[in-house]
Order: structure tokens, then sequence, then C-alpha cells
């Protein structure tokens, strides 16, 4: 589990290296899955950066990720996949704050999170998710300087009559 130094080490020299590529900007995966790799009011802390997810890592990653970038010159942008909650079924596996436990434990809002092919998502269609994802989004764009945000949504799964595909065609 990494701590501020060595996070704030790993960064700068990763930016570096994009500098000296002649890069001038970055897309970072700040929300892979149902939880955050930032302080989140909406969705617990990422397994990556705590070791356990919703355990606070005792910094903001985030934070670190946006200042150093614009330290470079090299613009930030935020990549979250909006829909994917868990590689797995297993509730349990997630974290007491996790949106997608709290709804799954709830005859009213059960439908918010659907199991699909060995995996969880946010259903779309539901005002509930909907609002969720938008106060995600409105979150990073009020608490950091994120130049863009980038929504990822190839692993929704979509429907064939013939098989079950993990993306869009």
């Amino acid at each position: 589990t990494p701590n501020k130094t060595n996070f704030t080490k790993f960064i700068t020299h990763l930016y570096d290296q994009c500098v000296a590529n002649n890069m001038n900007a970055v897309i970072v995966h700040v929300r892979p899955f149902g939880y955050a790799i930032y302080d989140s009011s909406y969705f617990p802390w990422s397994k990556y950066i705590s070791g356990k997810q919703g355990k606070n890592p005792g910094f903001d990653p985030l934070t670190i990720m946006v200042n150093e970038a614009h330290k470079r010159n090299l613009e930030f942008h935020a990549w979250l996949n909006p829909y994917r909650v868990s590689f797995s079924t297993s509730y349990t596996s997630l974290s007491s704050d996790n949106p997608a436990r709290k709804w799954h434990n709830s005859s009213s809002t059960s439908r918010n999170v659907l199991s699909f092919g060995g995996k969880l998502y946010y259903n779309p269609s539901k005002t509930e998710v909907q609002k969720l994802i938008i106060n995600g989004v409105k979150e990073i764009v009020t608490n950091y300087k994120v130049d863009g945000i980038h929504f990822d949504d190839y692993f929704y799964p979509s429907f064939s009559s013939s098989n079950v595909k993990t993306s869009f065609d």
C-alpha cells in the first residue's frame, strides 16, 4: 500500500517521463469500478490505493496527481467507468459504504445494481444511478482542477440473440 511520499515520488517520476516524451496530457483511471482513487462523498476508497475497499489511505491521490501534472504543464483528465461495480457478484466483498451494497440490501433500490456474467453493474436506467453518476462527476470537477472527464463503458454488457458481448456494437 503506497504512502503519500512514495506515491508522490512515483507520480513525479511518471510525469517527468511524460514531459520527456513530449506528451501534453495524462488520462488517469480514477474510478475503475464502484469506488474512487480520490476522497469522495459518493464512492468508497479504492482497494488499489489503500489495499482494502473503503479504507482511507491517509492522503488524496487525485490532489497529488492533478497538482503534479499542472506543475509540468500537463493536462489532467479523469477517466471513469461509471457503471462497472465489480468483477464479482459478491456484495459482501464491497465495503459497507459502497452504494451498490447499500442498494442491494434495500428492496426498493435492489434493481439499481444488476448482476450479469459474474459481474456487478450499476443500472443506467435507474434515476438513483443517474444521480449518483452525475453527482460523482460534479464532485470531481468541483473539488479538483481536472481538464477533462472521460467515460469508459465498453465493459457494460450488451446483448445479442447468439451470445453476450462485453462491448457495444
